[in-house]
């Protein structure tokens, strides 16, 4: 599956697919700890 993508599309392109959902995973995952962190603090105090 991995081989015939890269045949039909460039590396290149297929790599930044691959760089930007890590990206946004990241983003995603940063806020939500954010969101949390704040909840909890707002409990606490």
């Amino acid at each position: 599956m991995i081989f015939r993508r890269v045949k039909l599309e460039p590396e290149t392109a297929f790599i930044g697919k691959k760089f930007a959902y890590i990206f946004i995973a990241i983003i995603f995952s940063l806020n939500a700890l954010t969101f949390i962190w704040f909840f909890f603090f707002s409990k606490l105090n």
